[in-house]
């Protein structure tokens, strides 16, 4: 079994997709919506269960000239895509159930071929971000497989990093005074 290094932050970790961004458009599927939050009133995990078109009365449509129906879904006529380079990514953090991860430094190796169901769950990123970079696995032979966000890495990571250490000082502090 493998465990996450001390004080590494889920989103280091996880930061390792297996497509590289821009996605292909066959994970137009797999595609989370972002809503401005005076719309949504109620959320499930990620998805927006009740938002401002769901609780829309007949009345208020009729007001607003627009259809209504009582089977409310929300309009892909409305969507605009994200652009996840420059604007916004949604990063899949989730834990990894063992049997993913048993076995992952033979499964893992540039040289083993696998069973269907038995691949490599743990990510080693491409160099630069570049899978016809010669080089194909890591100085100790795992094969490369996924790509990093590197704005992510680099812009977002930073500041969530420095926003935990103003928030320890500031808890530390509390803590000093006997607030908390």
């Amino acid at each position: 079994c493998l465990s996450v290094k001390e004080g590494s932050l889920f989103a280091e970790v996880y930061n390792c997709d297996f497509e590289k961004s821009p996605k292909p458009s066959w994970a137009e599927r797999a595609k989370k919506q972002l809503y401005r939050s005076d719309y949504v009133y109620a959320h499930y995990v990620h998805y927006a269960t009740v938002t401002g078109g769901t609780l829309r009365t007949k009345e208020e449509a009729k007001k607003l000239n627009e259809g209504w129906n009582q089977h409310f879904r929300e309009s892909r006529a409305t969507d605009r895509v994200t652009d996840e380079i420059r604007q916004a990514v949604m990063l899949h953090t989730k834990t990894t159930v063992p049997e993913y991860t048993t076995d992952w430094k033979t499964r893992c190796k540039a040289s083993t071929k696998t069973a269907h169901g038995k691949d490599c769950r743990v990510g080693f990123p491409w160099p630069q971000n570049d899978a016809t970079s010669h080089s194909k696995a890591t100085a100790d032979g795992f094969g490369h497989n996924c790509f990093t966000n590197e704005k992510l890495a680099n812009f977002w990571i930073p500041q969530l990093r420095d926003a935990i250490e103003k928030r320890n000082v500031r808890i530390e502090h509390l803590r000093n005074m006997n607030i908390i």
